[in-house]
Formats: C-alpha cells, sequence, structure tokens
C-alpha cells in the first residue's frame, strides 16, 4: 500500500514532459512553488527544503527571491515615503530629506545584496563600516536613526511578502560607534555676555528670543510680525510655523514638529522692548530698499528674504567669538534655555511646555545641562537681569 504524504507536504508526480524526471509543487501561504528532479524522493526532499525556507525567510520559499536591497529601499521612498503621516500630517521636508539621506546610505552599502540573501551579520558589518569610517564616522545616535528606517523598510517588504522575517531588527548597532556630539549650554555669565553682543545685531533678537524662550531656529525664523503682540501688556509671541530646507532652500512652512510645538509664549519685557527697536530698524530698511520681497516676516535677509539656516549658524559663530564666549550653534541656544531654567529650579514639565514638547523626555535626555503656566516662566526668569 503506497504510503500517503503528509498534509502540506505538497504533491509528487512524474513529469509529462521530461521523461525519467519527476516534479513536485507545494503551497506556502498563498504561494505556490514547484521541484525537479530524477527520483520521487529527491522531489519530495526539495519540496521540504523549499517549505523550511520558505517559513525562516530565507531561500527560495520568498515571493520574490531575486529583489535587491535597493530595489527595497526605492519601493519604500516612491511608495510608502509619500504616505507617512506625523501627527495626521505629511512629513516635514526636513524629515522626508533624512529618509532619503539615510536610503542612499543604504544602497550604497547593500543595494546590490538579494533581499533573500541579506543576514544579520551583513546588516552588522554595514553598522561597522559606517561607525569605522575616516571621513565622517557616524555616531551612535545617527546609528540608531539609520537602523530604524532600514528595519522599516524591510518590515514593509516584509508585509508584501519578499521576505518572510525582517533580520535588520535581530540586528545591533556598533557598540563602539563615537557618542553623539556634546551639546553646549552657556553659563550664566556667558549668556548675558552672548545677550550684550546679540542687542546692536541686525537680527540679534533672533537668537535672543532662542536663548530667552527656548524657541528653535526655524521657529524663530518664520515668525510673522502678526504672531508678535508687543504693544500692550501682556507681550506675547505666538509660535505656529518655521523655516524648512526643502531641497537645499529655505522656506516658510505653517507645519511644526508636533501639536504641541503650536504654543505662546509670554515674552519678557526686555524682549519685546528688543523687538519693538527691531521692527523700526525694519521699517526703514524695508523703506529704502525697492526689492523686499516679504513684509510679514519678523526676521529677514537685507532683500526681505527668508533666512538662510547655515548662514545663520555662521553669523551666530562669528558673534560668539567677538565677544569671547562659546561658539555655540543655533540650535544650541535651545539647550542653554532649558539648562538655565533648570538651574533656577523650574520643574522640567514646565520647561518642556515652553519648548514645545508633550512630555519632559528630550528635556531630562536631550536639552537640559546642569551648570551648578499661558507658559510665562521665562518672562519670570531672573538670570538675565543680573
Amino acid at each position: 500500500m503506497t504510503k500517503r504524504r503528509e498534509n502540506g507536504a505538497g504533491s509528487v508526480r512524474r513529469d509529462p514532459n521530461r521523461e525519467g524526471s519527476w516534479i513536485g509543487a507545494v503551497q506556502v501561504d498563498g504561494k505556490r512553488y514547484t521541484a525537479r528532479g530524477r527520483t520521487k524522493t529527491d522531489v519530495a526532499a526539495k519540496l521540504a527544503r523549499i517549505k523550511a525556507e520558505a517559513l525562516t525567510g530565507t531561500g527560495k520559499g520568498t515571493s520574490d527571491r531575486r529583489i535587491t536591497v535597493a530595489e527595497v529601499v526605492d519601493r519604500f521612498l516612491q511608495r510608502e515615503l509619500p504616505n507617512r503621516r506625523s501627527n495626521g500630517r505629511p512629513l516635514a521636508p526636513g524629515t522626508v530629506l533624512n529618509y532619503q539621506t539615510n536610503a542612499a546610505t543604504i544602497r550604497a552599502e547593500l543595494g546590490r545584496v538579494r533581499l533573500a540573501s541579506l543576514t544579520v551579520v551583513d546588516v552588522e558589518r554595514m553598522y561597522d563600516r559606517l561607525a569605522g569610517r575616516e571621513a565622517s564616522p557616524m555616531n551612535v545616535a545617527t546609528l540608531r536613526k539609520l537602523h530604524s528606517m532600514f528595519a522599516l523598510m524591510v518590515s514593509s517588504a516584509e508585509k508584501r511578502g519578499d521576505v518572510n522575517r525582517n533580520v535588520v531588527k535581530l540586528a545591533t548597532v556598533t557598540p563602539t560607534a563615537k557618542a553623539s556630539t556634546h551639546r553646549n549650554a552657556l553659563s550664566p555669565d556667558d549668556a548675558r555676555q552672548l545677550l550684550a553682543a546679540l542687542r546692536p545685531e541686525r537680527n540679534g533678537a533672533m537668537y535672543a528670543l532662542g536663548l530667552r524662550l527656548g524657541l528653535r531656529p526655524g521657529e524663530a525664523a518664520g515668525l510673522y510680525w502678526t504672531d508678535l503682540a508687543l504693544d500692550a501688556e501682556p507681550y506675547t509671541v505666538n509660535v505656529t510655523r518655521a523655516v524648512r530646507l526643502n531641497r537645499h532652500r529655505a522656506e516658510v512652512a505653517d507645519d511644526l514638529k508636533t501639536s504641541a510645538s503650536k504654543r505662546t509664549l509670554a515674552l519678557p519685557e526686555d524682549v519685546a522692548a528688543w523687538l519693538r527697536d527691531h521692527r523700526q530698524a525694519q521699517r526703514v530698511e524695508r523703506i529704502a530698499s525697492k526689492t523686499w520681497r516679504d513684509d510679514r516676516l519678523v526676521f529677514a535677509t537685507p532683500t526681505g528674504g527668508v533666512l538662510d539656516p547655515k548662514k545663520a549658524r555662521t553669523e551666530l559663530a562669528e558673534i560668539c567669538r567677538r565677544a569671547g564666549v562659546p561658539v555655540t550653534r543655533p540650535n544650541e541656544l535651545r539647550h542653554s534655555c532649558a539648562s538655565l531654567l533648570a538651574d533656577e529650579g523650574i520643574p522640567n514639565e514646565t520647561i518642556a511646555d515652553l519648548l514645545g514638547h508633550t512630555t519632559t523626555r528630550m528635556v531630562d535626555t536631550t536639552y537640559r545641562h546642569r551648570l551648578r503656566p499661558v507658559v510665562d516662566v521665562a518672562a519670570r526668569a531672573t538670570w538675565a537681569a543680573q
């Protein structure tokens, strides 16, 4: 009596098109795979191997064993990324650019590797190369972001049936990768010295908003005059938009990083007076200019255009050198703001509200560096007046 094959083992029969040959087929997750051999036993063994490979995500048991890592990455950028949302809104241009940059790195390192052949070792060796390269080695924070995005891309392929196991999720970033760049936090004396140096500068008030109220550089650069209440108390600033880089071009966008980023902050009296002086100086510039582009912008180029963040970094560095304080980048002013307020005993929850965060995690782990509610904490702070 012929022994019956177990369920799921597939079917094997003589090949009607090849004399002396056998052919078999097996279904795995709705996909049909075939195998040929000289004997029935050979074909049965091949089918068993195909099924095992399919269940472990390797070899022939994938829906398309020829697809490469580059194809997976490109498909994610073209089909998945445009549909991704953050707080119900399309991703910010800077976030999209970050995905594209990491995708280019993955493509250059592993693009030719077939997805079905990709291993944990392949992924970890890529991380090791990126962390150990002589020119611009990746720090651990950058590697973790790349790892997260790569895992997301392969998860998309996993859902499509191109692979049955996401090996990227099993990999770990290089443990010896250098730590993230330390963010500078100014001491109270240095902060006061920098404020004094900023006062006569054309757009000095923009940097002061970062240091005094913790505005992101893009948030300060994206302010419109209608966002400010300067002529009667309470003096306030309404943060609703930001400058973003879109294909290396600075432009004002209405989308902020999170819903909590939209906030109304009380302005200290001296900052409100500073902004009134800035408003008058800009009026004089605007009248004298024949090519002023946008009279809504609080901070603008000499022709009324949107400020380039890279030029702002260079300008602030030069001001710091002249003032004799540590060179500080625009985004580090926000760190200094958090540290100075924490040093005065302001609760982390209140600082998080000021900075536009929904939790204190970023304040605890990123922004706050110890030095030894409308959210009016910055207006009540005393360090600038000493």
